[in-house]
């Protein structure tokens, strides 16, 4: 087995986008989507979960998620592992029996609701 080669370095300085953008002259075109937003905490996912969460005999299901539609969504391997992660430690430690799709679910809505189209509204009706 390789050994693990740990890069501990001096980081480069970041480039100023706006520096380079100014200098090549380029200037914005379409939408822009604020995403100054954290992403969503432990806790803060846990309450939103809790809220939502109602049992009709089986597993809880997301009230206001449609049952009726399953969309795929394609998800990268690794991400799935975590949302399987953080399932498995709501179900361990804090007694939330949640599944990997509802995490994502929650995850999706949360950070979609943040998103203002209003901006992307007015574009496509001038189209």
């Amino acid at each position: 087995m390789a050994r693990i080669i740990k890069n501990v370095g001096l980081t480069q300085r970041q480039v100023n986008l706006k520096v380079v953008a100014k200098e090549l002259g380029a200037e914005a075109v379409g939408v822009t989507i604020d995403t100054r937003q954290g992403p969503i905490s432990l806790f803060a996912l846990r309450q939103f979960l809790v809220e939502r969460l109602r049992s009709s005999g089986g597993r809880p299901a997301l009230v206001g998620a449609l049952k009726k539609r399953r969309n795929k969504i394609p998800l990268f391997d690794e991400d799935w592992i975590k949302l399987e992660k953080i399932a498995k430690y709501y179900k361990q430690k804090e007694g939330l029996n949640v599944s990997p799709g509802q995490i994502a679910s929650a995850l999706v809505h949360t950070d979609v609701s943040r998103i203002d189209t209003s901006k992307i509204e007015a574009v496509l009706r001038d189209k």
